[in-house]
């Protein structure tokens, strides 16, 4: 019997509900296809005249050429010739031919490679297009998060709304584009549930499919397929392209190209902030929460890459779209006006200078109301470098704290709205003085604060009880006139006894003074070195000058008339002296009090404020060449950071450079430089003028002894001294005298004075004993440190004792009873503390309890963090996780994990990383967290770590719990970070670079003058090409900083041109920005000489 006849005798298995197809039609070969059936030159075959092995295998085969194009199919079919002499081909039809085949010699190479061809393994095609059988139709099988271990089943009615992203995130993937295949049926059929069977395909099988291509010819080997498996090419490859046949690649996808991709949580998140939207329009909440739900949208990208121009400026188009949509729908004024801002913020990003300018005032003349809305104006007015002119921007300052005055005015009968437009009146006000000093106009800035504080702290009882309509009377402006064109000294200057005093007993101006000289050279090099010469004149001109005095050549500005600074009076309640005084700290670079609030601390991360670097620190961010430096102090030293941000204590007023991080680190005169802007005996006078106005409470003359300590160490002894003459039941005070004794080494002196202040305690009121507990915990740390364990302990447990101490009979007996009793005694005030919401000294008590348990467990630091973490859920029941109280327990456990591991031979690093890491992602922006975080892994030296944790959570939006255009410290640190990492740890030129371009591209960082002075010298050292073009976007970004423009003449050199340096300093003169010494006849001789 013949094989055909074999093959057709086959029995067929018959079903009830199966009806046999017709037979096929004879197929007929046109005479023009018999070649391309054949045998070709290209050893090309007919599937019916190779070999079983071979046609086994040409069937298996399955690649994407096997869908070429049927252009490129019939451009092949007509490229070849007719031959009337080859066979003709008989076609087999499907049913006659052999679909099993069994080889049992086998295939030797399977031994000789050891595995089978990867190409001889059939692959499988799933039909019915993800549908499962068993589940409805709308479950399919998700082919982007399947693969071929698991699948994924997705409902595709719940994610039918996918179908209406925007198309600027269409291609935005990583890797090549997937396209999927439209694969419409031929007929369109509903499932009929009366059947008796189940239909899993629609149409022909992919085998026949398949093998109907290589009938035609579409399924022939060309030489673009996959290299043979025997071939030099070595072992195949498993392929990319997709497994499934319904998913192709495209191959001339971009590789910028990226494709978002967004999670289930936040697609969930989107359709339930846009129902809130849809059910409640006029909810302005509702509105913003959406809004702002549109950047979490643009950072849901895979492996957390950040998004790209394009992107950005889509989401702003689609933000800006929302933000018209809610203010028509929107009413409420609260709501309103934050919609204007967030629609002015996103404008920014789309229009032009002219359009927002103009944009700006339809928005103010609408809207002349909203005190918030000028601040953000003030933003745009201040870095629009186009049309900048600084006595314009000093115009609209004056105008909106004249608009604010008129606010606080109204608000009389709310003490709540009255107190937060105070605060934006200060703001404003240091935001104008500090913008002043930049400019160049020091006279005037330090003169409004002296206006502010005299008219604010020396006004005279009959206008202080007057409550007149007018903020500013008549009779009192006169008088205060009166006081400031006499010119006798006033606040901080030598001599001084205020307008109180003057208006009661009068006074006389003080001896006339003197300027300096000013060097004279000739004209180039007066060009070259006029930076030196501005700084000359800036530091002779940081205090305002008097009629009497000799200033030299005729400057205006040198003497500051009341007309001239009239406009910035505030007159401001009792209540908010310590507002005004936070803001003065500001003003002078200095750290802030214990207790400020967290809404005024934000003053000291605000870029407009934090302009330390100005000054000359940016010198110690970085050695002279970071990419050579592996190792050194800045390695080894965590307190070396030069910016702070953490809750200030009394550790941090009075610590020694090498304990632990000092509040006054970089304010010591060892650091100062000739650039220095401010005169700190003048900041020393106000703050010892402020103290005895007593307008702050006992922490302020804590303060100012912590100041005078870290400025004038010879004078600190004696200032504690004629202090506590005055506030003899100031036990702060005694607590900083001692800290002063223990840092000069005098260990029985401070011991002494610790042990008669907790004595004096006992006979005070109950609101000073309170402070007896930060007596205890000085002197138990300040044993530790000098490494008097048992001493430590003993004080300890004499907490709980009443009576008197000696020191001389100062014997305690370590036992567990008195364990217990200390214990107790201090969870008990606590407690007591907790309640009573005193949570300042919970912590001091909680804090001292912790270093029982410490000491007396023979220093195991496992189980007194797993006490740590009992007091961070005892205080989370009482305030929020974020709260100050919870920082500076976190402060305190970082300061026991860095005392141990300095002080114990053996420790755990992971133990110290998985703490720290925990509390900087509670406080991303302290940097004692941040900077014991990349000492402990500088040990090690793997800094991958601290990159990645700046990356994932500093510099993350979701870390902060403010506005993003308050996170200026985040980036300082990134590049502080990136700046100590050695090249071996893969840090180069481009690494540091990128975190400098990031800085500068984000909100906080834009118009930041520090960070922008950084980025230049980095560059600076690298080349002039470079420097120039960061010059150049720096004075753009901050158009106000006079300090900037110098830079070309210090830095620059002969790298820049006379021409560049005279449009650089006409620049200067355009602007308004202060001139001391005119170059314009320098210029032109230069010029003249040719």
């Amino acid at each position: 019997m013949t094989e055909e006849a074999t093959i057709t005798s086959k029995t067929v298995p018959k079903f009830a509900s199966f009806r046999p197809k017709p037979d096929p039609p004879a197929l007929s070969t046109p005479r023009g296809d018999s070649k391309f059936l054949n045998s070709t030159k290209d050893g090309q075959a007919n599937a019916s005249t190779l070999p079983d092995s071979t046609t086994r295998h040409r069937h298996r085969k399955h690649t994407r050429h096997e869908h070429g194009s049927k252009t490129q199919r019939h451009q092949h079919l007509e490229g070849r010739h007719e031959d009337d002499t080859e066979p003709q081909v008989t076609i087999t039809p499907w049913d006659e031919r052999e679909i099993y085949v069994v080889d049992l010699s086998g295939d030797t190479a399977n031994v000789k490679y050891g595995s089978l061809h990867s190409y001889s393994v059939p692959s499988f095609f799933r039909s019915g297009y993800g549908s499962i059988l068993g589940l409805s139709s709308n479950f399919k099988i998700d082919r982007q998060l399947s693969n071929e271990k698991y699948l994924i089943i997705s409902d595709s009615d719940k994610n039918r709304y996918l179908k209406r992203d925007k198309a600027a995130f269409a291609k935005v993937g990583r890797g090549p584009e997937t396209k999927i295949k439209s694969t419409t049926p031929a007929t369109e059929r509903l499932e009929d549930h009366g059947a008796d069977f189940i239909p899993i395909d629609g149409g022909r099988s992919k085998k026949r499919r398949r093998l109907d291509d290589v009938i035609s010819g579409s399924g022939s080997n060309t030489e673009d397929e996959h290299h043979h498996y025997r071939s030099l090419e070595g072992k195949a490859k498993p392929s990319a392209d997709a497994e499934d046949s319904d998913i192709e690649f495209n191959e001339d996808a971009s590789d910028s190209g990226r494709k978002m991709l967004l999670t289930d949580e936040v697609i969930l998140r989107k359709a339930a902030l846009s129902r809130e939207v849809d059910l409640k329009p006029s909810n302005g909440d509702a509105w913003l929460d959406l809004i702002n739900y549109q950047e979490q949208i643009l950072l849901s990208h895979p492996l957390g890459q950040r998004a790209n121009a394009a992107e950005s400026t889509s989401t702003a188009d689609i933000k800006l779209s929302m933000y018209e949509k809610a203010l028509n729908l929107v009413k409420d004024p609260e709501h309103t006006e934050r919609l204007i801002i967030g629609m002015m913020q996103e404008g920014t990003k789309l229009w032009d200078v002219k359009k927002i300018a103009n944009k700006w005032q339809n928005v103010l003349q609408e809207n002349p109301n909203y005190i918030n809305l000028w601040t953000k104006y003030l933003d745009f007015q201040q870095t629009n470098s186009a049309n900048f002119h600084f006595d314009e921007l000093r115009e609209a300052y004056t105008r909106c704290l004249s608009i604010l005055r008129s606010a606080v005015l109204r608000a009389e009968d709310d003490v709540v709205r009255q107190g937060n437009l105070i605060t934006i009146q200060v703001y404003l006000l240091l935001r104008m003085t500090i913008c002043l000093r930049e400019a160049g106009y020091s006279e005037q800035s330090v003169a409004i604060w002296q206006m502010i504080f005299e008219f604010n702290l020396y006004r005279p009882p009959s206008s202080a009880n007057e409550k007149n309509a007018s903020l500013f009377s008549e009779k009192l402006e006169n008088s205060f006139e009166d006081f400031w064109e006499s010119e006798v000294p006033r606040i901080g200057e030598e001599g001084s006894a205020g307008w109180l005093n003057y208006s009661s007993h009068g006074g006389s101006p003080s001896e006339p003074k003197r300027d300096g000289n000013m060097p004279t050279d000739n004209q180039i090099s007066l060009i070259r070195n006029w930076h030196k010469l501005e700084d000359a004149c800036n530091i002779q001109s940081q205090q305002p000058a008097r009629t009497i005095d000799d200033t030299g050549e005729d400057d205006p500005y040198r003497v500051v008339l009341f007309s001239d600074i009239k406009g910035f009076v505030l007159r401001l309640p009792a209540s908010n002296h310590r507002t005004l005084l936070s803001a003065f700290l500001a003003y002078c670079h200095l750290p802030p009090l214990e207790n400020t609030p967290d809404s005024l601390k934000l003053w000291w991360q605000d870029p407009f404020i934090l302009n330390d670097g100005l000054c000359g620190f940016e010198k110690l961010l970085y050695p002279s060449d970071p990419l050579e430096t592996t190792t050194g102090k800045s390695m080894t030293d965590p307190f070396e950071l030069p910016f702070s941000s953490y809750a200030v204590s009394t550790d941090s007023l009075f610590a020694s450079d090498d304990s632990w991080f000092s509040a006054f680190h970089f304010q010591k005169p060892k650091y100062k430089t000739e650039r220095e802007s401010l005169d700190y005996a003048w900041t020393r006078r106000v703050l010892r003028t402020l103290v005895d106005h007593d307008i702050g409470d006992d922490d302020l003359a804590e303060y100012f002894l912590a100041f005078e300590y870290n400025m004038i160490p010879s004078t600190a002894k004696k200032t504690a001294k004629a202090l506590l003459k005055k506030q003899p039941s100031n036990l702060r005070l005694y607590n900083a005298y001692a800290l002063i004794e223990f840092r000069a080494g005098n260990r029985s002196t401070a011991e002494s004075v610790l042990a008669a202040a907790i004595n004096l305690s006992r006979t005070l009121d109950n609101k000073a004993q309170k402070e007896t507990i930060l007596l205890w915990r000085t002197w138990i740390w300040q044993l530790l440190d000098s490494a008097s364990t048992e001493d430590a302990i003993k004080r300890i447990l004499t907490v709980p004792a009443v009576e008197e101490i000696k020191l001389e009979v100062f014997d305690v007996l370590v036992n567990a009873a008195a364990c217990l009793r200390a214990q107790k005694t201090l969870a008990d005030s606590r407690d007591q503390a907790l309640s009573l919401g005193e949570y300042r000294y919970a912590v001091l008590y909680s804090e001292c309890l912790i270093l029982l348990e410490y000491l007396t467990n023979e220093s195991y630091i496992d189980a007194t963090l797993s006490s740590y973490d009992h007091l961070f859920q005892l205080f989370t029941s009482r305030l929020p996780p974020n709260s100050l109280p919870h920082e500076l327990l976190h402060q305190s456990r970082a300061k026991l994990l860095y005392y141990h591991t300095t002080h114990t031979r053996s420790f755990k690093p992971a133990l110290v990383r998985s703490t720290l890491t925990d509390s900087v992602k509670q406080f991303p922006l302290n940097t004692i967290f941040l900077s014991l975080y990349a000492w402990n892994e500088a040990r090690f030296r793997i800094d991958d770590r601290v990159r990645a944790l700046v990356h994932d959570v500093v510099l993350s939006s979701r870390a902060s719990n403010h506005s993003d255009t308050q996170d200026i410290i985040s980036h300082f640190f990134a590049v502080y970070v990136e700046l100590r990492r050695s090249p071996t740890t893969g840090s180069n030129i481009h690494s540091i670079r990128g975190v400098f371009e990031r800085a500068v591209d984000s909100p906080c960082g834009r118009h930041s003058a520090a960070m922008w002075k950084l980025y230049f010298l980095f560059e600076c050292e690298r080349g002039v090409q470079r420097a120039r073009a960061v010059f150049y976007r720096a004075v753009r970004a901050c158009p106000w900083v006079k300090e900037l423009y110098l830079l070309a003449f210090e830095w620059l050199g002969k790298g820049i041109s006379v021409g560049e340096l005279k449009g650089v300093y006409e620049m200067v003169v355009e602007r308004e920005l202060r001139v001391f010494v005119g170059l314009e006849e320098a210029f032109e001789e230069v010029e003249g000489r040719g």
